[in-house]
């Protein structure tokens, strides 16, 4: 049973969970639009990888390219394939394109997971994302069907990284009660700040296998990478330097 920690390499947050995210558990990125979840998530798996930690990032959103030279642009220069794989899914969609609803995506994920990680041997696996799963296809027992999909990112042993999104203004965590099945839950959203002012707040709401803070940070990045701050209790004041 896995008993370290997977380093996030955000600023204050290792601190917050006691080293890191456990290994082996199942965390899900949820949070509004533009929250920068997916920014998180490959920043993570970068700096992993670079650690030695192999990852594995499924595409569903984005191709390849466009990912990567995004990341590019946040200073997360492109590794080799053997150290971060990004698995271009949007191509594959494309050659699937006449049938693309009636294929099995679940399914379909569970085999080029498996494939990779029994190939490459890869510790840290992101799924960008649930809300695209779900558009692929029908899920004709969203719950129940999740809810194996779940258990398969678990019994796999390794780190697994998933992103999903809710509206805004929603007081729900997932659309399904993903919130439930994951062992760890990161809540990405945007506040207002005065009159004009937004700033991305994170917060840790569970966490297995750690004693963690339960409340709300600002989540920033300079040229660095990300880090925490405690909120802004006035526009343009933290209540914490960094």
């Amino acid at each position: 049973m896995p008993s370290g920690y997977v380093p996030t390499y955000v600023r204050g947050l290792d601190d917050l969970l006691g080293g890191g995210i456990p290994e082996g558990n199942v965390v899900l990125f949820t949070g509004t639009p533009g929250a920068r979840k997916t920014s998180l998530v490959y920043h993570i798996l970068h700096h992993n990888a670079q650690d030695g930690r192999r990852g594995l990032f499924v595409a569903l959103e984005q191709g390849e390219k466009d990912l990567v030279a995004g990341m590019q642009n946040l200073g997360l220069e492109p590794l080799s394939e053997k150290d971060l794989y990004v698995m271009d899914t949007v191509a594959l969609r494309g050659e699937l394109e006449e049938r693309e609803t009636e294929k099995d995506w679940p399914a379909i994920m569970r085999y080029v997971i498996q494939e990779s990680i029994h190939g490459d041997r890869r510790e840290i696996i992101a799924i960008d994302s649930l809300d695209v799963l779900y558009a692929l296809g029908s899920l004709v027992n969203p719950r129940r069907e999740l809810f194996h999909f779940f258990n398969f990112l678990r019994d796999l042993g390794q780190t697994a990284l998933v992103i999903s999104e809710i509206p805004v203004g929603s007081t729900r965590l997932s659309r399904y009660g993903e919130d439930f099945l994951a062992d760890g839950v990161f809540l990405l959203r945007h506040y207002d700040v005065g009159e004009t002012g937004v700033q991305l707040r994170f917060r840790c709401v569970k966490m297995r296998r750690t004693k963690h803070e339960e409340g709300y940070y600002a989540l920033d990045r300079d040229p660095n990478g990300f880090y925490l701050t405690n909120v802004i209790s006035r526009q343009g004041e933290h209540l914490l330097s960094r």
